[in-house]
């Protein structure tokens, strides 16, 4: 039976073998839970995951077939409002946090047995480090976020700013980034300590993302339209003027790029790592998701038209050439990319479906195919 390795550089090589640039292209759609709030998409196995409203359900779409799975979240004491998805691939474990109960649904990959940990008051976001087998929930209703243990599942509490609303991770440094919305603050926790640092930055900020590879932390602050950059090392900061009500964000490491949707503005605000300079991209109305394919350098964002018709653009990083096309669901607020099929899921909350496209084919890179390779089996 071939192992892990030779099943992943398989499927990776099947990246290099594609070229030329094709538009996406749509194929579909597969009916999911009521009213989805978030999706992520698990690589490895091929799966994909929504957090569907006010049922406390998560489905599961098999990539292959499109057969989809519903998955109960358990007992819960309130109806779900909102809800927020983490994978951890290497162990094939979803984490989900519903925005209303204080607990974490953690659900088994393999067997989809479900498991609620208790959190802070009213977890609202999650992520996970891999490497560590940590997990961050953000707990908006109490300014703190608790740290679980994603083997034993054992708990701690780390105090951070007013109305956390995002978490993310520099894996590299084991640094956890968290964006606290009333407090115009992004809290820094150390993932070997759980010691803190708080740093300023602009007015709500509501949205934080990482580049791991500068060690450089983004994050969005809606009510001054800018996006507050911080040094990991020194915590350093600039301030980088976006557009009206920005909100998403994606980061492309390897071109370090930063893409910011304004949503007000209905562009899409692009951040040289390296300088800060910057160039606006016009898009649809609303601009409101935004996922990165780092392999291919593609970028999607969800939006509309003026006639409120949801429509998908995809950025081309090389030369922020856009291409759009209907998104054939109703009220589409997420997306999510699989980077080894090339396929884009996109969530409609009020069609209660996920559409399905084929992403722009393009070659990946040997530097990005090499660090494939090597970096899943770094973690196992």
């Amino acid at each position: 039976m071939p192992n892990f390795r030779e099943l992943f550089i398989a499927a990776t090589s099947m990246l290099l073998l594609t070229g030329g640039l094709v538009a996406q292209t749509f194929h579909g759609t597969v009916s999911v839970g009521t009213y989805g709030q978030a999706i992520t998409v698990n690589p490895f196995t091929d799966r994909i995951y929504t957090i569907n409203e006010p049922a406390n359900t998560v489905t599961e779409i098999d990539g292959v077939r499109n057969n989809t799975t519903t998955i109960s979240l358990g007992s819960n004491a309130q109806k779900s409002l909102d809800g927020a998805l983490a994978i951890n691939p290497f162990t094939d474990t979803i984490y989900a946090v519903d925005g209303v109960n204080n607990h974490l649904a953690v659900i088994d990959g393999a067997t989809r047995a479900v498991k609620l940990v208790a959190t802070g008051n009213t977890a609202y976001a999650v992520a996970v480090n891999p490497y560590t087998n940590k997990i961050y929930v953000a707990n908006y209703g109490d300014a703190t976020v608790t740290v679980v243990d994603g083997a034993k599942l054992t708990t701690r509490s780390v105090n951070v700013g007013v109305e956390p609303l995002s978490v993310a991770i520099d894996y590299v440094s084991n640094k956890i980034y968290v964006a606290n919305s009333q407090s115009n603050t992004v809290t820094v926790i150390d993932g070997d300590t759980n010691a803190t640092t708080t740093v300023q930055a602009g007015s709500y900020p509501a949205n934080v993302a990482v580049n791991s590879a500068t060690h450089t932390i983004y994050a969005v602050n809606i009510s001054s339209s800018n996006v507050t950059v911080i040094d990991g090392v020194t915590n350093a900061t600039k301030t980088v003027q976006a557009g009206s009500s920005c909100d998403e964000l994606g980061v492309n490491s390897h071109t370090n790029k930063i893409y910011v949707a304004n949503r007000g503005a209905g562009s899409i605000t692009v951040i040289d790592g390296k300088t800060n300079g910057t160039v606006t991209i016009p898009v649809g109305s609303t601009p409101d998701a935004v996922a990165v394919d780092e392999f291919r350098n593609k970028i999607y964002v969800v939006n509309s038209s003026n006639t409120g018709e949801s429509l998908l653009t995809t950025i081309d990083g090389r030369t922020n050439s856009t291409s759009t096309v209907p998104t054939n669901g109703q009220g589409s607020d997420d997306i999510a990319v699989d980077l080894l099929t090339n396929q884009i899921y996109v969530l409609n909350n009020a069609g209660s479906n996920v559409s399905l496209f084929h992403g722009a084919d393009d070659a990946v890179p040997p530097a990005v195919f090499h660090e494939l390779i090597s970096a899943p089996n770094a973690l196992r």
